[in-house]
């Protein structure tokens, strides 16, 4: 990124020079085996590594990359969040990568064997970046979150869809893992039919609704057992769900300003903006503008090679297999909407709660 490389030696120089109290890195949080280790994201995105990193003047590369995924985690996934910072640190990422990309494609590498050679040179840039599903990705999730508060303040859509942090792959897979926990002590089966596990989710409903008002239900209070390497943080059932929206579309242009110049601080740091203004790519109009260009142009490129790539000899069978097909679907699909047509929320009544259990039962 700009003069200074993106690098996980910079992260194992850390552990292996620094006291653990001041990073609270171990090495298999930058083990790149492991790549859906979200809590390892989390702490090698963390303030205090952060702020090592921009101590260190060989290492803004990493810094900044890193505080990407900071502002992506803020804005998308911690519930503590309000609107108007996800807002702020989304479209700062979106900025900050869009410049990055676009000093990419500008930048004049030199390879020393061979100059001429494009191919080289385009999978050097490719690997210079982010993949493209996680540059798309950001794209999408930051114009949906915009999307959602637009909506919400023409009064299209309930204040509760700005919940965004229920949206995200951590609290469905969190969701399944409870609910395999349900299984019971005594019980070694840890699949289950979709019926099975509606009526698993309607008690962590009931556990959940019970931890929200801190375990506290009139005259009885429940303590949950919690592990004591959890971090609080992600057990803080105390955060209110946003009630209302006191944002208009003037205040939105404003956070979305003020995320581009954030941008603009990002890419100084690491040495971009000179080319990006000799290219005239440095304000928010021309750097949209082209990013809307290229984009328009990829999915074209992408939809010939798809068509090239087609056979044509096997179109007609595979029309035939599609319909069989879809036709089965169809009745599969008709079979489980009448099996789920009484699962409704209004049907759940509620949990029994004992105070003693027989252990034969």
């Amino acid at each position: 990124m700009g003069d200074y490389r993106i690098s996980i030696e910079h992260l194992i120089d850390l552990i292996e020079s620094k006291n653990k109290v001041e990073h609270n890195l171990i090495k298999s949080d930058i083990c790149p085996k492991d790549r859906q280790n979200y809590a390892s994201c989390r702490r090698i995105s963390s303030e205090l590594v952060l702020q090592l990193l921009k101590e260190q003047a060989d290492y803004k590369g990493t810094y900044i990359y890193l505080s990407l995924l900071r502002s992506v985690i803020i804005g998308l996934i911690e519930k503590s969040t309000t609107v108007e910072e996800r807002l702020y640190h989304i479209w700062s990422v979106v900025f900050t990568c869009r410049f990055w990309w676009t000093w990419l494609q500008h930048s004049k590498l030199k390879i020393n064997y061979d100059d001429n050679n494009d191919e080289i040179i385009d999978n050097i840039k490719a690997n210079s970046f982010i993949t493209k599903p996680t540059f798309w990705c950001i794209e999408i999730n930051a114009h949906t979150l915009l999307y959602i508060v637009l909506l919400v303040i023409k009064r299209k859509l309930p204040v509760n869809a700005l919940n965004t942090y229920l949206f995200n792959s951590q609290t469905c897979e969190n969701t399944f893992r409870i609910a395999r926990a349900l299984s019971g002590p005594y019980s070694s089966i840890t699949n289950f039919t979709v019926k099975s596990f509606t009526k698993k989710c309607e008690k962590i409903s009931i556990i959940n609704s019970i931890k929200s008002r801190g375990g506290q239900i009139g005259e009885y209070n429940f303590k949950f057992p919690q592990h004591h390497k959890v971090e609080k943080e992600a057990h803080d059932y105390s955060i209110n769900p946003i009630q209302h929206l006191n944002l208009t579309e003037s205040d939105i242009e404003k956070i979305i300003q003020s995320a581009f110049e954030s941008a603009k601080q990002n890419i100084e740091i690491v040495n971009i903006t000179t080319v990006l203004k000799n290219k005239h790519k440095y304000s928010i109009s021309e750097l949209s503008q082209y990013i809307k260009t290229n984009i328009s142009k990829s999915d074209e490129d992408d939809l010939q090679d798809d068509e090239n790539d087609s056979p044509m000899s096997n179109d007609k069978d595979q029309i035939s297999a599609n319909s069989t097909d879809g036709e089965e679907e169809e009745q599969e699909e008709d079979a489980i909407a009448s099996n789920l047509s009484d699962v409704e929320k209004k049907s759940f009544h509620g949990c029994r709660i004992y105070d003693r259990i027989n252990p034969q039962q």
